[in-house]
C-alpha cells in the first residue's frame, strides 16, 4: 500500500472528481493520498461529455490538448437525431458541428475551450497522469477500500483494506474529501442524509461494438439517437467514438436486476434493424435518481461529486459539476493549510457549491421529463398519409422540446455565487439573460435566441411539481464580471485568454489606461501572506465587459470583488476586501 505517513488531504474515491482534486491539490503544493476500492479500470464509461468549464480547468492544468486527442473524428456530426429506428423514419434532428454548436469556429465563443466528446475511460487516464505528475506529493492507491473513518480536533483517520493482500492500514490527514460516488461510504458513515425527487426510473446501459451500422442505414450520421415508438421514447443510442463503439440506453423495467441477454439483444435489433451485426461488450442496469446531500461538510470531512449530488445524466452535469466542486474546495483547503485562509473559508464551500448542485440536478430531472415527453402515439409507424402527418408533428414538437438540453451554457458557465460569504456583493444588478455584451451582432448568440424562440413556440410544456429556472437563464448566457461570477473570457492582443492569467493565487485585474494604483492591495496581501498577482489590461473590449477599473479574482477563477478604487491610502479597504475573500 506504499507510504503510510500523514498527508494534508485524504481523498476517498478515484473517479474523475477524486483525480481532479488530487491533481489540483498537488499543483498547489498540497500533499494528498487517494484511495480507490477498484483497480481504476473503466469497463463502461458513464460519461463522454466534457463541458466548457471543465475544459477551462484542463487548460490551466495543461491537459486540454490531451483530451482533444481522443479519436472522435473531427468531421463526424454531433447531431441529435430523433427516429423510429435505423431502418425506420427520421423524425427530426438538431445539427451541431461540435458539441458546443460550433461557436468556437465563429470567433464568438464565450470560452477559450470547446465542449468535448471524451469518454471516461479515456479522460480518467488523462486526469490520473496529471495527478501523478506531481510526484511524491500525490499518492494514488488502487484496490484499497476504506472501511472506517474517524475525525478529531487535529485531523482525520481512515482505515483501508488492500483488496489484493487483505492487509489493513490506517492513514492520517488534516482533512478528508469523499469523492466515492452516489453510494458514498463516507457520507453514510458521517450520517449525512440526502433529499430530492429520489428514484426516477430504471435504465440499462449496453456497450456495443458495431462497425457497419452507419454504412447500412439510410439515417445520416449523428452523435445521439432517440428512438420513438408508439409507446413513446423507449431508448437512446450514443456513438461513443464516432467509429465502432456505441452505447444503447434502454428505459424501463420493474427491477434493478440485470436483464436477460436475449431481451437486451431483441431491444437492440429493434433499434438497429434486421441484418445488422453487433457484439454486446457489457450490460449495466442502474437506477436513475435525483438526490442532494443535506450537508456538504461534517467537521474536517467534505463531500464532492456524486457523493454530494446524484443526478440523471440528461444534460451531462454530474461529472462536470463534481470537478467544479473539486476546484472550489482545492484552493480553499490550500489556503487554510498554508495559513492565509481564515476560519470562514471552508464554510463557504457548502454555501457556494450546494446551491449549484441543486440547480444542476433539478435541471437534469427536467431534461429527463423532456426526453420522455412524447407519450403514447398510436399510429406513429403507419405507412399512410395520416401516419406521415403524425410523424412530422411528433418530430417537430419533440425536437423543439429537447432544445433546452442542448443549449445550456447558463447551467455550465452561468452559475453565480451571489450569496457567498466570501464575495463582496454589489447593489447594482447586472443585466439579465439575453442582454449585455453578446446581445448585438453576435451570430452565435442570435442562434441561441432563435432556438429559444423555437423551443417556446413549438415545444411541449412540462407539468412539473416544481418551478423550473426561466428558460432564458438556461439557454442564453451573457458573460458577467459581477462578484461571484466566473471571470469572463475574452482574447487578448497577445493571443492569450483573460482566463490564462488565472488559477494560481488571487489575481487583481487593473483595467484601462489610467494606471490605477495597486499598492494598497499589494501591501494588504503581503501582510496576510496572500498570493496576489497584478495583471494590467488595456484592451477596450475587456474593460467594457469587466465594467470596473479593479477586479479581484479568486484562485478558482470567480470574481471576489470589483470597484474603481481600493479606498484611502491607508489600505484599510483593500485589507477588508482581502480578508473577506479569504474567510478571515
Amino acid at each position: 500500500m506504499g507510504d503510510t505517513k500523514p498527508v494534508d488531504v485524504l481523498i476517498v474515491g478515484g473517479g474523475p472528481v477524486g483525480l481532479a482534486l488530487a491533481g489540483d491539490l498537488g499543483a498547489r503544493g498540497v500533499s494528498c493520498a487517494l484511495f480507490e476500492k477498484t483497480d481504476g479500470a473503466i469497463r463502461q464509461p458513464k460519461m463522454d461529455g466534457i463541458s466548457n468549464r471543465t475544459m477551462e480547468f484542463c487548460r490551466r492544468w495543461g491537459v486540454a490538448e490531451k483530451a482533444k486527442t481522443f479519436p472522435f473524428p473531427a468531421d463526424h456530426p454531433n447531431d441529435m437525431v430523433y427516429l423510429t429506428g435505423f431502418d425506420g423514419y427520421e423524425l427530426g434532428r438538431e445539427s451541431f458541428v461540435r458539441p458546443s454548436g460550433g461557436a468556437e469556429l465563429s470567433g464568438a465563443e464565450v470560452s477559450p475551450e470547446p465542449r468535448l466528446r471524451c469518454p471516461q475511460n479515456f479522460f480518467d487516464l488523462i486526469l490520473r497522469d496529471f495527478a501523478r505528475s506531481h510526484g511524491a506529493r500525490v499518492s494514488l492507491n488502487y484496490e484499497c477500500e476504506v472501511t472506517a473513518v474517524a475525525q478529531d480536533g487535529e485531523g482525520v483517520s481512515l482505515t483501508c483494506r488492500d483488496n489484493r493482500s487483505g492487509e489493513s492500514v490506517e492513514r492520517r490527514g488534516r482533512y478528508l474529501v469523499a469523492c466515492d460516488g452516489g453510494g458514498s461510504f463516507v457520507r453514510e458513515a458521517m450520517g449525512i442524509g440526502m433529499t430530492g425527487l429520489g428514484f426516477l426510473n430504471y435504465s440499462t446501459n449496453v456497450l456495443i461494438r458495431c462497425s457497419d451500422l452507419i454504412a447500412r442505414t439510410h439515417i445520416l450520421p449523428g452523435y445521439r439517437f432517440f428512438f420513438v415508438g408508439e409507446e413513446g421514447v423507449w431508448a437512446t443510442c450514443s456513438h461513443i467514438n464516432g467509429q465502432d463503439i456505441w452505447r444503447v440506453q434502454i428505459f424501463g423495467g420493474s427491477e434493478a436486476c440485470k436483464p436477460a441477454p436475449e431481451e437486451v439483444e431483441a431491444k437492440i435489433r429493434r433499434a438497429f434493424g434486421a441484418g445488422i451485426e453487433f457484439e454486446i461488450l457489457d450490460i449495466l442496469p442502474w437506477q436513475r435518481k435525483e438526490l442532494l446531500a443535506d450537508r456538504y461538510r461534517a467537521g474536517r470531512i467534505f463531500l464532492a461529486g456524486d457523493a454530494a449530488h446524484i443526478t440523471s445524466p440528461t444534460g451531462g452535469f454530474g461529472m462536470n459539476t463534481g470537478i467544479a466542486d473539486a476546484v472550489d474546495l482545492s484552493w480553499k483547503l490550500t489556503a487554510v493549510l498554508q495559513g492565509w485562509g481564515g476560519p470562514a473559508l471552508l464554510d463557504s464551500y457548502e454555501a457556494e457549491r450546494r446551491p449549484v448542485g441543486f440547480r444542476a440536478i433539478r435541471e437534469a430531472s427536467g431534461n429527463l421529463y423532456r426526453t420522455l415527453s412524447v407519450g403514447e402515439v398510436p399510429g406513429l409507424l403507419a405507412q399512410t398519409p395520416e401516419g406521415a402527418r403524425l410523424r412530422a408533428r411528433v418530430g417537430r414538437t419533440y425536437a423543439a422540446t429537447m432544445l433546452r438540453e442542448w443549449y445550456k451554457n447558463g447551467i455550465d458557465l452561468g452559475y453565480v455565487y451571489r450569496n457567498s460569504p466570501i464575495c463582496v456583493a454589489e447593489e447594482e444588478a447586472e443585466p439579465g439573460p439575453g442582454r449585455g455584451a453578446r446581445a448585438e451582432g453576435d451570430p452565435t448568440f442570435l442562434r441561441e435566441w432563435q432556438r429559444l424562440v423555437v423551443h417556446e413556440a413549438n415545444g411541449t410544456p412540462l407539468k412539473l411539481d416544481w418551478r423550473e429556472l426561466p428558460v432564458a437563464e438556461v439557454m442564453l448566457f451573457s458573460q458577467s464580471a459581477e462578484p461571484g461570477a466566473r471571470a469572463p473570457h475574452l482574447w487578448l492582443g497577445d493571443g492569450r485568454s483573460t482566463l490564462d492569467h488565472l488559477g494560481g493565487g488571487f489575481v487583481l485585474f487593473v483595467l484601462g489606461p489610467g494606471g490605477t494604483g495597486t499598492a494598497a492591495f499589494e501591501r494588504a496581501a503581503a501582510e496576510r501572506r496572500i498570493p496576489l498577482d497584478i495583471v494590467r489590461i488595456v484592451e477596450p473590449a475587456v474593460c467594457e465587459l469587466y465594467r470596473r477599473k479593479l477586479v479581484l479574482i479568486r484562485p478558482d477563477g470567480h470574481v471576489a470583488w470589483r470597484g474603481d478604487d481600493c479606498g484611502g491610502a491607508d489600505g484599510a479597504q483593500a485589507l477588508r476586501i482581502l480578508e473577506r475573500a479569504t474567510g478571515a
